[in-house]
């Protein structure tokens, strides 16, 4: 079984790390570039409109990005309540179907 969540969350950090490879004298308009094409779209999906968790591993890896972008990254709330609302779904649809 697949989950749109977690694809999303992995292919998410799959992104920041070919953005981070990248050199590190590169310029602004260079770095802008390279976000709009790795991590950036990945970002802006997971703060507006990420997909409900349909498996335990998708609503656990989603609780632990959010967790780390706020270690890494400080607070970015949209990001936090949308990927927790996501993550949170599955729970609350195994509740109603119990």
């Amino acid at each position: 079984m697949t989950d749109p969540l977690l694809d999303l969350v992995r292919e998410y950090r799959h992104q920041i790390e070919v953005f981070n490879a990248s050199p590190p004298d590169i310029s602004i308009e260079e770095d802008e570039e390279l976000v709009a094409v790795t991590w950036g779209p990945h970002y802006e999906r997971l703060c507006t409109a990420p997909p409900d968790a349909t498996t335990l591993e998708g609503a656990v890896e989603a609780v632990r990005l959010v967790h780390d972008e706020q270690k890494l990254c400080g607070s970015q709330p949209d990001l936090t309540i949308n990927v927790l609302r996501a993550a949170l779904a599955l729970f609350d649809e195994r509740r109603a179907q119990a």
